[in-house]
Order: structure tokens, then C-alpha cells, then sequence
């Protein structure tokens, strides 16, 4: 089953710290983006693949990434206010080839092709389908004066992580909804939610990070180094 791959990758990264853009800072060498999209590019069962930008960045993208990326195989846009804005950009370049879209973000340069595997499957028999891990770190629930509220069980809560998968025509109307409805939402898979649509969950991988600071930059290096 064909699949389009749409690269969320037009945040400001000012947690980060730096001047240049946390996208483009270079991990072990090669730009986190770079490392990224290759991912999807060189995947068999991806035949279209939408990177979403900062505004006015398009010159400057291609500048970093062509050395290192098939800028041919490639279709850029420009993201919105919102990473959810940015995706739904994404969605309006989608051909009607990728019966499957993949949604990811830019900055988890370590995702795997078993892990790109695994979600896809799933998909393609669940219609959506997310990569999950399971959470570790005791969970207390605090009131806005810091005292503690109660301690949540974590027997049934996950982390998600991306790469997600959708059917194509599932995910365009939960974004059609959202855009209606003015719902807000960091996470792809909370759309389908609510519009009641199953979403099956794979195994994660814990070294598949979001690169959102300096520290998770060196953790990702330290990572490549041990042969990830």
C-alpha cells in the first residue's frame, strides 16, 4: 500500500537556545531535518513526501538540505502559526497515489525504517495507527498552588511518538473537523479520536526523540555514536 510522508518541520525551536533553527543544526555532521526526511525518501512504500517550513525559509532550506537530500523528491510548504496548521498545509499537496499519509516530526531524526514499518502495517488494517511507549516516571496530578492533587496510575498510559499513519481520507477529515470545530491539537491521532475512529497502537522505540533542546541534541549524538 502506497503512502505520502508529510515532514512537520516549521517550528522556531526557541527552547533550543540557538540562532540557527533546531531543524537545521547539524547531528554527528548531517542537519536534523536532513537526517530526517531521508528516512522517507529512501522508504519503498513512500512515493510523495511534503516537508512543512518556517515562512520565507524555502531558499535557505533547500541551501542546507541539498547536499545531503534528492531535493527532487521533494515538495516543500509553508507551515502555519501552529504545528496542527502546518500539517493541514501539508495535507492540500497530497496527490491521490498514497492511499496511507505518514505524519512526523522533524526533529525525531532517529525514527527507524522498522519502526516506519510497523506503523504502516498497522494502518493498513486499522486505518490510524500510532507508535507508543509505555510511561515509567510515577505520575502526580498538581493543583495551581504546586500541592500535590493525587497520584495517577500508569498501568494504562502511554507516550506517543511519530511517526502516525492515517488513511488518507481519514485524516483529511479529521482536519477538516478541527478546522470547523476551531479544535486545537498537538497530537494527529487526537483528531481521529474525535470523530470516534479507532487508533491502533505499535511499540515505540525510546531512542526515537524529539529534539527540542541542547541536552536531547547530545543524547541524539551519543546515540548515533553507539551505532544507532
Amino acid at each position: 500500500m502506497q503512502a505520502a510522508a508529510i515532514i512537520a518541520a516549521s517550528g522556531r525551536g526557541q527552547r533550543m537556545g540557538t540562532e540557527v533553527r533546531k531543524q537545521y543544526l547539524p547531528l554527528e555532521g548531517i542537519p536534523i531535518l536532513a537526517r530526517t526526511v531521508n528516512l522517507f525518501v529512501t522508504h519503498g512504500s513512500i512515493v510523495q513526501v511534503i516537508v512543512a517550513i518556517p515562512p520565507g525559509d524555502a531558499v535557505y532550506a533547500r541551501k542546507i538540505l541539498k547536499s545531503f537530500c534528492p531535493l527532487e523528491k521533494l515538495n516543500f510548504v509553508e507551515g502555519g502559526r501552529r504545528r496542527q496548521d502546518s500539517i493541514y498545509n501539508g495535507l492540500q499537496l497530497l496527490d491521490g497515489a498514497a492511499e496511507l499519509v505518514c505524519i512526523h516530526d522533524g526533529v525525531r531524526p532517529l525514527a527507524t525504517k522498522e519502526l516506519v514499518d510497523a506503523v504502516l502495517a498497522a494502518a493498513s488494517e486499522w486505518g490510524a495507527a500510532v507508535p507508543v511507549i509505555p510511561v515509567t516516571d510515577t505520575l502526580k496530578e498538581v493543583a495551581d498552588n504546586g500541592l500535590i492533587r493525587g497520584t495517577l496510575s500508569r498501568a494504562a498510559l502511554r507516550r506517543a511518538q511519530t511517526p502516525q499513519v492515517f488513511r488518507q481520507d481519514l485524516i483529511r477529515e479529521a482536519y477538516r473537523k478541527a478546522l470547523v470545530l476551531g479544535v486545537e491539537a498537538t497530537d494527529d491521532a487526537y483528531l481521529l479520536e474525535l470523530l470516534g475512529e479507532p487508533v491502533y497502537t505499535v511499540p515505540g522505540d525510546p531512542a526515537n526523540i524529539k529534539i527540542t533542546s541542547l541536552h536531547d541534541l547530545v543524547v541524539a549524538s551519543a546515540l548515533l555514536k553507539e551505532g544507532r
